[in-house]
């Protein structure tokens, strides 16, 4: 049983690691605040035939989604949810997956596809989250919406959770909007090139060349591409009236509860994660997602420099905390996480320092139940009207029993939540 668990370890670090791996990599340019989607000119000589389509952004009741037509899955999906629109008694039992008539059938995604594959057809939007209009829960089972997920360990369990982290936003915030999509993450076939950095070398050093590899699924030539990792920019503002100081932001002098925005933007590996892994280890910036992602996010709220520069601090900060967890959740030796998950900002010392005084400081606080542990300190700097998601909540999970109505009482701890079946 210890091998097994230490096995899944490994498998999530590698894949957690992957991703920052690639994302520190990237060469980051100065920011500037771009403009709008170009407007074709419709009597340009070029457009005699008319202008190529590669993607058609739909709209639906709860959710707006960007289909991309050579992956067939959503590039994104925006939704704005609330306290009222996530509450109410629609049900998704009667709810069927569909093609979006307005998608054309060569380039979208089908339902056979799915079938015998392995994999989930993910919901982007959750149905959950608009539990208050029966039309609205229904419509997010169009395949725009889709995306194919690992069902036990990933869908069915830590995402399943990560979702329930979102909606719980709202009974702190008024307004809670989500950016989610896939994401396709090469891996590096050696983790340093030869100046040593790991990064900024363009893969010329020795074996440091970029390779991506991913499942298809489906028959060619309509193949739907399985994407490696997916990611969420969570945005929660509490300026429209909404009830501050409840869960998750349990503290009357919680961020939330002054009227700040909120911000964070995660990144999960498509594979069985454990569920003892703290959310902040896939904490990531701002700035590097939008690269890897090729989009902007929330513009007009995140497109001032002081504003970004101050969450992605707080990212670096938080995902540091939370890979410095990762040693005793999933019982893997420093250098075999360190290998997978360089922390942002430091050296492979500096974080193995911090890691073993971080799980130390655990242990103690464990053995003293009448005195818990204080929560995390903020990480956001202050002065730029935002902070991060996690200085509102330190970025707890739910428990994974969450689904069940008196909760099984296995806490944080377990190996995951069967929260249903697959899809």
């Amino acid at each position: 049983m210890r091998m097994l668990f230490i096995g899944f370890g490994v498998g999530v670090a590698v894949g957690a690691g992957g991703c920052y791996l690639y994302l520190s990599a990237v060469k980051q340019p100065e920011l500037r605040r771009g403009g709008r989607a170009i407007t074709l000119d419709e009597n340009h000589h070029a457009l005699k035939f008319g202008a190529p389509e590669t993607e058609i952004v739909r709209q639906y009741e709860g959710y707006i989604a960007a289909y991309d037509y050579r992956t067939r899955n959503p590039k994104w999906v925006l939704e704005h949810i609330t306290r009222d629109s996530s509450s109410g008694d629609a049900k998704r039992d009667g709810s069927e997956f569909f093609p979006d008539p307005g998608v054309e059938p060569r380039f979208s995604a089908k339902l056979s596809d799915f079938r015998g594959s392995g994999y989930d057809r993910g919901h982007m939007a959750p149905a959950a989250d608009f539990k208050s209009s029966q039309k609205a829960m229904d419509e997010t089972f169009s395949l725009v919406n889709i995306s194919p997920q690992v069902g036990a360990g990933f869908n069915r369990d830590y995402w399943a959770r990560f979702e329930r982290f979102v909606k719980e936003l709202t009974y702190a915030s008024s307004d809670v909007y989500v950016m989610t999509g896939p994401l396709w993450l090469p891996t590096r076939s050696q983790l340093e090139d030869e100046d040593g950095g790991g990064g900024g070398g363009g893969g010329k050093g020795k074996g440091g060349k970029w390779t991506l590899v991913h499942d298809w699924i489906g028959k060619p030539p309509g193949l739907v591409a399985v994407p490696t990792h997916y990611y969420k920019v969570v945005v929660a503002d509490p300026r429209g009236g909404g009830e501050p100081g409840k869960a998750p932001a349990r503290d009357a002098v919680s961020p939330l509860a002054k009227g700040a925005v909120a911000v964070g933007a995660f990144v999960m590996p498509n594979q069985p994660m454990d569920a003892r892994s703290p959310l902040s280890a896939y904490v990531v910036p701002l700035e590097d997602l939008e690269q890897v992602a090729g989009t902007r996010f929330f513009p007009d709220l995140l497109g001032e420099p002081r504003r970004r520069a101050a969450l992605d601090t707080a990212a670096a900060g938080w995902r540091q905390e939370g890979l410095a967890q990762l040693k005793p959740f999933e019982r893997l030796s420093m250098k075999q996480a360190l290998a997978a998950l360089p922390a942002p900002g430091s050296g492979a010392a500096d974080v193995e320092t911090s890691t073993v005084s971080t799980a130390k400081g655990a242990s103690s606080s464990s053995s003293s139940p009448s005195r818990p542990a204080p929560p995390p300190a903020p990480k956001t700097p202050e002065g730029a009207g935002v902070v991060h998601i996690c200085d509102v909540n330190a970025c707890q999970l739910p428990r994974v029993d969450w689904y069940l109505p008196n909760g099984s009482g296995a806490g944080n701890g377990g190996s995951g939540g069967k929260r249903r079946a697959a899809a």
